[in-house]
C-alpha cells in the first residue's frame, strides 16, 4: 500500500498540469477501493489537486470526464460554467462533500473551490465566498424571466440514515467574488412535512438513506417531479429516517420568474426514481 501511495504521489508531482483524464480515473477510484481505506483520505487529496491541474488547463473546459466515475461534471445548456462535485467516504458512515467551479468568464479568477458548510439552516443560506451546501450535483436547467438567466441545481447528499436531495440555484456574477449559492426564485413554503419559515433559498427532500426518492427534471411535465415524502407511520412526523415516497407525486413548475408548488401532481406513468444521469456516481459505500 506505501508502495502505491508513493507512486499517486509521485505521479501527481511530475504530471502537473498534463493529467489526463484515464489518471483522473484511477485516482478518483483508488480512494473508494477498501483495501486502500487507511490511505483514504490522502488518495482523495491527491485526486483532488489533480483535478484541480485538470482543470487550470483552458483546453479542458466543457470536458465531462464520464469515465472518472466518482466525478459528477455539469454544465448548463449555455456552458457559461463547469461544475464539478464530488465525495469521499468516511469509516463513519458519513461523506465529505468537494466540489470547484469554473466560469471562464469570471474576471477575477476563473474557478473556484468549494467549501462544504453542511445542512444546518440550509434553505436560509445565501452563501458566498465558495460556501456552498455540499453534495453531488446531477443536472442543472436553465430559466429565464425578463431577460435574465437563472440557474437551477439538482443536487444529491447521501447520509448515513438521512438522504437529502436539494433543489438548488447559482447565482454566477462576473466574477467569482460575487457568485452565489442559493437565490429567491422559490415561491414556496413548504413541500411535504418541510417547512419554511420564511421564503427559502432552496428547498429539499430528506428521507431514510435505505430508499430511493425522484427529484428529477421531466420534459413532458415541464417541470421538476418530486416523489411526495411521508412518515412511515403517524408519530414519527419530521423525524426523517422515517421518510419514504408514498407513491404520490409533486411538481415544481417555472412562472414568472418563481419556482411555484404544484402539490399531489397526477402523473398517468410511474418514473423512475433513480437520478438518470451517468455522472452520479454509485461507488460510494464506506463500506466497500
Amino acid at each position: 500500500m506505501r508502495y502505491w501511495l508513493s507512486i499517486f504521489l509521485l505521479s501527481s508531482i511530475v504530471g502537473g498540469a498534463q493529467v489526463k483524464e484515464a489518471r483522473l480515473a484511477a485516482l478518483g477510484q483508488s480512494y473508494l477501493l477498501p483495501e486502500n481505506e487507511p490511505f483514504r483520505d490522502s488518495l482523495a487529496e491527491i485526486f483532488a489537486d489533480s483535478l484541480w491541474d485538470f482543470i487550470s488547463v483552458s483546453q479542458n473546459y466543457g470536458a465531462t470526464l464520464k469515465s472518472v466515475r466518482n466525478l459528477s461534471v455539469q454544465l448548463p445548456e449555455d456552458q457559461k460554467f463547469a461544475l464539478y462535485t464530488w465525495a469521499v467516504p468516511k469509516a463513519s458512515g458519513e461523506f465529505s462533500f468537494h466540489g470547484f467551479l469554473w466560469s471562464p468568464d469570471w474576471k477575477d479568477n476563473p474557478r473556484l473551490v468549494l467549501k462544504d458548510v453542511g445542512t444546518a439552516d440550509a434553505p436560509y443560506r445565501w452563501l458566498k465566498g465558495g460556501e456552498f451546501v455540499g453534495g453531488i450535483c446531477y443536472d442543472i436547467r436553465t430559466t429565464r424571466y425578463r431577460g435574465e438567466k437563472h440557474y437551477t441545481l439538482l443536487t444529491f447528499r447521501p447520509g448515513r440514515t438521512v438522504n437529502t436531495k436539494f433543489i438548488d440555484a447559482i447565482e454566477l456574477g462576473s466574477k467569482s467574488a460575487k457568485v452565489h449559492f442559493g437565490s429567491r426564485i422559490f415561491n414556496i413554503r413548504y413541500n411535504g412535512d418541510e417547512r419554511y419559515q420564511r421564503r427559502p433559498y432552496r428547498i429539499q427532500f430528506r428521507y431514510n438513506s435505505s430508499l430511493t426518492a425522484a427529484v428529477r427534471w421531466d420534459k413532458k411535465h415541464r417541470g421538476f417531479i418530486c416523489d411526495h415524502l411521508a412518515p412511515s407511520q403517524e408519530g414519527l412526523e419530521e423525524r426523517w429516517f422515517a421518510y419514504g415516497p408514498d407513491f404520490s407525486y409533486d411538481r415544481i413548475y417555472w412562472s414568472n420568474g418563481k419556482w411555484q408548488l404544484d402539490e399531489a401532481y397526477p402523473l398517468v406513468q410511474n418514473l423512475e426514481v433513480a437520478p438518470t444521469n451517468n455522472n452520479v456516481p454509485t461507488t460510494l459505500d464506506p463500506r466497500k
